[in-house]
């Protein structure tokens, strides 16, 4: 399939007939022909209808089939054309879990497009086996998980920073003298995250398995829009504390739950690119600055 191939296709699609087809095309009628005749060649199917005295082609039952797969076509020529504009362009696609792209990457990429000339930044937010799974097929340039959920020979992991946990309670409360302490907590109030195996296990620890939280949910973002009045409280990680004082008062806490760690994956014997390593040298001047996390980097 070529260019040449998806150009007449949807000339002939998109114009009334097939010399205003042609015409759009600055080719003859009879060249018209001839290339929608090589395109149904290749196809192995009949695209549009023909009959006598029919002013405008329809699209056959194959033709319909085929329309999707030639707007993917036309899609990848239009980015390969887009591609070839801009030979000096670099690019980074970094794959990540909610909590990073949420908390503590923004002012990373701002640093990174800031700093960095011609470069094109491509961000997306997946599940941990996800990221992992795209840097392994050549998706991503590099992932950012907090867990090793799926192992991939063809990629290769690095502990980047460990991080502690957080009291977060309502903007009034009372500022306590020292880290709080879970006794002092009251769990028909939590606000319980239950996507981190560590929350759960330092929940069930301290309340039992069946002390009921106010709210029980797997994901963090529920807790970004809920009123903390009422003695409600949540346990946030310290990475994402600089975002939740917008919305409530952040403390330490007394035996907090057990660290979680956040990993590097790229692909096995790659050399990262150079906007993958600024990427990573400004992640860490980022993060040297944020109380609560260890840097394994």
């Amino acid at each position: 399939m070529t260019q040449l191939d998806i150009e007449t296709f949807f000339a002939v699609l998109e114009h009334p007939t097939m010399t205003a087809a042609a015409r759009a095309l600055f080719i003859t009628q009879p060249s018209l022909s001839a290339r929608l005749q090589a395109l149904e060649r290749e196809a192995g199917a009949v695209l549009f209808q023909r009959g006598k005295g029919q002013r405008r082609l329809e699209l056959t039952e194959e033709g319909r089939r085929f329309l999707p797969l030639a707007r993917r076509w036309k899609g990848l020529l239009e980015e390969t054309a887009r591609f070839s504009a801009v030979p000096h362009q670099r690019f980074l696609h970094v794959a990540a879990v909610y909590t990073a792209n949420q908390y503590f990457l923004p002012p990373v990429y701002e640093a990174l497009l800031a700093r960095m000339e011609q470069v094109s930044l491509q961000v997306e937010t997946l599940r941990n086996y996800e990221a992992i799974s795209f840097v392994a097929q050549g998706d991503a340039d590099l992932a950012i998980v907090d867990s090793l959920a799926r192992y991939e020979y063809r990629m290769e992991s690095r502990p980047l920073f460990r991080e502690g946990w957080l009291l977060l309670r309502a903007q009034g409360a009372p500022v306590p003298a020292g880290p709080v302490h879970p006794h002092a907590l009251d769990p028909a109030a939590e606000l319980l995250v239950s996507w981190q195996q560590e929350i759960r296990q330092w929940h069930d620890e301290w309340f039992g398995a069946d002390a009921w939280p106010l709210l029980y949910t797997d994901i963090p973002q529920l807790v970004e829009r809920m009123d903390l009045s009422g003695g409600r409280w949540s346990i946030i990680p310290a990475s994402s504390a600089a975002y939740f004082r917008q919305q409530g008062q952040v403390c330490p806490l007394a035996h907090p739950p057990a660290e979680r760690t956040f990993y590097l994956i790229t692909r096995k014997g790659e050399p990262l690119s150079p906007p993958a390593q600024m990427f990573l040298e400004l992640l860490g001047e980022h993060l040297a600055g944020v109380e609560g996390v260890r840097l394994l980097i």
